[in-house]
């Protein structure tokens, strides 16, 4: 498959329409370097289910807008549901599932997120034992390898047992479907998991993606190689050098190496650039992108505002 930077780079950007350009921006996404790992790890997973061993939990935690989410959706689209006819018989499968749990204060309101997920909104309703076997039933018939249950730190129970009844109830699907997990969420994840000792023991040693580090050089050199991809694939037909170390630098400190920032400030710069028909992004494009953003404690100024518009 042809890579996003490439496909980009063969694009006549001058001749595309801003609202086609803006469109492409959208597009863009750059995995982090443990991506391939990730990937790598999620297929020994499926193949171990369709292989009948016991089906395992890959945990990955990390504070918000490192790109665990980013990530895990591109894996999920990439993994669509499938239709196989098989002796005149159309079976629709979902070989990957994603979900990602909002906060709830009880489980049956995260199984009725769950089930939704997997059958539409018209099927949350009925007891939570009820939703949690529909769930079961569902994993089997649509032939799912794997669960991916993004922001699971939202998995919750009210009362001084709570996390041992999402661990339970966790423990009941996995080992019942024998359908392998994903569970992705902040730090806290670790401690629905380690509440439970069977469930631990099911559990992969969790791996938490950090943000990047401008002082350690391997984190600051993949700081600027995530931003030399996604130069090539902004929708210009130059470079606008977001590699360079000085741009590199300050917008390494206008988003605390937080991607999720970094794509904000990035999306305000590249519509500002395209609406004033530049031909890429420069530094006045990113101070308006940084201006709009909450501000960092500690960070003084705009400091891509060379010319004072931002005051």
């Amino acid at each position: 498959m042809e890579s996003k930077e490439n496909a980009a780079s063969r694009v006549n950007w001058d001749v595309v329409s801003d609202a086609k350009r803006r469109e492409a921006l959208n597009g863009i996404f750059v995995p982090r370097e443990l991506t391939t790992d990730f990937v790598d790890a999620m297929q020994e997973l499926r193949l171990g289910c369709k292989e009948g061993a016991e089906a395992m939990c890959l945990v990955i935690v990390g504070e918000k807008g490192v790109g665990k989410s980013a990530f895990l959706k591109i894996y999920a689209a990439e993994n669509p549901r499938e239709t196989i006819e098989e002796d005149n018989v159309v079976t629709i499968t979902r070989p990957v599932v994603y979900v990602s749990f909002p906060p709830s204060p009880t489980l049956k309101g995260s199984a009725e997120v769950f089930l939704a997920a997997l059958a539409g909104k018209s099927s949350m309703r009925g007891s939570r034992t009820a939703l949690t076997q529909r769930i079961k039933e569902l994993l089997v018939d649509l032939r799912t390898e794997l669960v991916i249950a993004d922001e699971f730190q939202h998995v919750r129970e009210e009362g001084a047992k709570g996390k041992s009844a999402v661990a339970d109830w966790l423990k009941d699907i996995l080992k019942t479907t024998n359908v392998p997990f994903v569970l992705s969420g902040m730090p806290e994840t670790v401690q629905i998991i380690e509440a439970d000792d069977q469930l631990y023991s099911l559990c992969e040693e969790p791996v938490e993606i950090t943000k990047y580090d401008w002082e350690d050089a391997a984190s600051r050199k993949a700081w600027r190689a995530i931003l030399a991809k996604i130069d090539m694939q902004m929708p210009f037909n130059e470079r606008s050098n977001l590699a360079e170390e000085e741009t590199a630098f300050n917008l390494f400190v206008c988003c605390d190496g937080n991607l999720r920032r970094l794509r904000a400030l990035l999306k305000i710069a590249v519509c500002r650039a395209i609406r004033n028909k530049g031909k890429v992004v420069v530094w006045d494009d990113l101070a308006a992108g940084y201006h709009r953003l909450p501000k960092l404690v500690g960070v003084k100024g705009n400091p891509f505002d060379r010319n004072g518009l931002f005051k």
